[in-house]
């Protein structure tokens, strides 16, 4: 994702998911002191506009995203008291300087990226401090995912998507028949106490280009496919999602479709016994 213009026009659909959220655990949220980093911020928007408010007056938050455009991007539009951004790779190796400093970890619709989901777990189990928690939405099963895989078998894309594999995400590539138990398993392999563990069926209505507008702007691929083929390649990326069940027209008058999808959501805490 390195359009944050394109992502801030067309993001209502996570917009809105995260604001149920963080709403549901505005209890939890109001209890946090000190220091929390959001995992995923992307352009900050979301960060500055849902979550802080909730936050208590004297938090620091920072947004850290593994993308450098979006950050540049979210220093420069949503900047505030108390909030600043940061260059993370959550799948990567924490800096020493990161380990033990929060309080709180959240991240929303951002965990579906990472292809080792068991290491971005750890790796937020360093950055919190023991008695720290953690808040986190992920997408279990999209079908623009499972798009994504069939289109890379079409001669005339596999060139550019030859790691589409890369980018399901994990509980979707593993096919699991029960990913809430499965994500449950994982965070106690860890080491979390787990507060909270669900998965949830959603769905979005979109018209025609804002449906359109989406895809493009989470598309970890359009930046590889040749600009004279872009158009027609999201003709068949979007034909491949509607040809799957997951999709419910809406009102053909008005070209408008209902999109399902399922979200796994968890509220985590590393024990004080933990280092």
């Amino acid at each position: 994702m390195e359009m944050p213009e394109k992502y801030v026009k067309a993001n209502a659909m996570p917009r809105r998911d995260v604001l149920d959220i963080i709403e549901e655990f505005s209890p939890e949220l109001s209890q946090i002191q000190d220091k929390c980093i959001d995992i995923g911020s992307g352009s900050g928007d979301i960060t500055k506009d849902l979550l802080l408010p909730l936050l208590p007056h004297d938090v620091e938050v920072v947004g850290a995203d593994i993308s450098q455009a979006m950050v540049n991007y979210a220093r420069k539009n949503n900047s505030k008291e108390r909030l600043s951004y940061i260059v993370l790779d959550i799948e990567g190796k924490m800096p020493n300087e990161q380990i033990g400093q929060y309080d709180c970890v959240t991240s929303f619709y951002c965990l579906h990226w990472p292809y080792d989901l068991s290491h971005a777990f750890e790796n937020i189990f360093k950055l919190l401090r023991p008695n720290g928690k953690g808040l986190v939405m992920f997408l279990g099963y999209h079908c623009l995912f499972e798009a994504y895989m069939r289109i890379s078998q079409n001669p005339r894309y596999e060139f550019y998507l030859q790691d589409a594999h890369r980018y399901v995400p994990h509980f979707q590539r593993k096919m699991c028949k029960n990913m809430r138990a499965s994500l449950r398993e994982m965070l106690e392999d860890i080491g979390f106490e787990i507060l909270h563990c669900s998965k949830r069926e959603n769905s979005y209505q979109y018209n025609n280009q804002s449906f359109r507008d989406y895809i493009i702007s989470v598309n970890p691929f359009i930046n590889q496919i040749p600009d004279d083929m872009k158009d027609e390649f999201m003709d068949n990326l979007i034909s491949e999602i509607l040809n799957q069940d997951v999709s419910t027209p809406f009102s053909n008058k008005n070209d408008e479709l209902i999109l399902k999808y399922y979200l796994l959501i968890a509220y985590v805490k590393k024990p004080q016994s933990a280092t």
